[in-house]
Formats: C-alpha cells, structure tokens, sequence
C-alpha cells in the first residue's frame, strides 16, 4: 500500500470517528465544550499516531464498512474499527484485544460469551471470546490467535 492510499484511509478513518463524535446531543453547553476538549486532544493523539506510522489505517470498508486503526494487534497488541456509518449499526465502534498472552497466563476466557460470528450481533459493551482459527467477519478472515471482542453504541 503506498502513502498516499494511507493518508486517504487516514481521512476517510478521521472523518467517520468525528461524524459519531460530533453528531452526538449535546446534554448541557459545558459538557459538549468540556466533551469536545476531550475528542479534540484524542483526535490530535489519533492524528499523530497515523502521521507516524501512516501504516495503521486500514481501509475494512468494502470487508464490513468500517476503518481500522491497527495498534499491531497480531503483535499482541489491539486494533480498534470505526463504522463508516453508525447510524446502521449498534457496533459504532469496535475493539479487537489479542489474547494470547492472556490465555497463557492461564485465565480462563471460555466463560466469556462466544463471539457470534456475523456482523451486527454484538451486544453493545459486552466482551466476547474468539477462539483462534475461527472467522472473524469485520476482517473477513481467521486469525491464527485468540481475540477479546467488544462493541460499542455511541
């Protein structure tokens, strides 16, 4: 993938994280300023992270109509998907932790629920378990590790 092909995912990515953030009500005109504070500091932190490594944007759009902000998940680390479109989905956001280490350090994950196996099925802020070598449709594919799975409505 070439640079510029990144910083258009990186647009695209940005563009789809404000429109959740920004269309959400305001409750009060100090929460939406202190709220907006907050969204502008995590967005410079975002920016400056794809301005580094241009290489974690993933583009899922055409997989499962999200963008991908990849923090070296099949390192050990997570990656984190944006919808395109919240508004057809209660997976607005959604969490994918590798849990290899965790399952060999011997905690038990199997009490988690199973992750469903299709788009959309998530219950909002529930952790799910993903065996490893079962597919994961937001990637569209298998991973050769576990994975703590977690969706989130804004």
């Amino acid at each position: 993938m070439q640079y510029g092909e990144n910083m258009l995912y990186i647009k695209r990515a940005l563009g789809a994280i404000c429109f959740v953030v920004f269309t959400l009500p305001a409750i009060s005109v100090q929460a939406a300023d202190k709220q907006a504070k907050v969204v502008a500091n995590e967005l410079a932190v975002i920016a400056n992270q794809f301005a580094l490594k241009p290489e974690m944007a993933i583009d899922f759009s055409n997989v499962s109509g999200e963008y991908c902000f990849n923090g070296g998940l099949g390192k050990g680390g997570h990656m984190t998907h944006y919808a395109i479109d919240p508004t057809n989905t209660n997976e607005d956001i959604i969490d994918f932790v590798n849990a290899s280490d965790l399952v060999e350090s011997g905690i038990n994950l199997k009490d988690l629920p199973m992750f469903p196996g299709e788009l959309g099925a998530m219950d909002p802020n529930q952790w799910y378990f993903l065996p490893a070598g079962e597919f994961e449709p937001h990637h569209g594919k298998k991973f050769s590790f576990p994975l703590l799975i977690r969706a989130s409505n804004i």
